[in-house]
């Protein structure tokens, strides 16, 4: 509850500084990912930013500010994941293991953008 929270922070605060990366940001699935040492020293947190392959070049464009806007939310970094090359990976045991992000991540890599607008 408190992860998806922050991850709407994050968006609220990319929509308010940056409006057209937030447009670029529809089309990722953010996930908060936490990591810690040892048991005694504090956890940190990760920012996820798993996005489709045809907009890879876009995001990673904009990745210092992204940082900057996640270092500013107390997270350690943000991290870039091709959502495709997790799909199409046969090794892969996010889907036994999680097949909710599985499935989203699924969703999010077969979304086609017909450039209509």
């Amino acid at each position: 509850m408190i992860r998806e929270k922050l991850v709407q922070e994050y968006r609220n605060l990319v929509n308010h500084n940056y409006p057209y990366i937030y447009s670029l940001l529809n089309d990722c699935y953010l996930k908060i990912i936490d990591g810690c040492l040892n048991g005694i020293s504090p956890p940190y947190y990760y920012l996820g930013i798993y996005y489709a392959g045809r907009n890879n070049k876009e995001i990673i464009l904009y990745q210092n500010e992204l940082r900057e806007l996640a270092k500013n939310l107390g997270m350690v970094d943000v991290v870039f994941i091709n959502a495709k090359r997790i799909i199409r990976d046969p090794l892969c045991s996010l889907k036994t293991q999680n097949p909710r992000l599985w499935l989203e991540l699924y969703w999010i890599s077969s979304q086609v953008t017909t450039g209509l607008d």
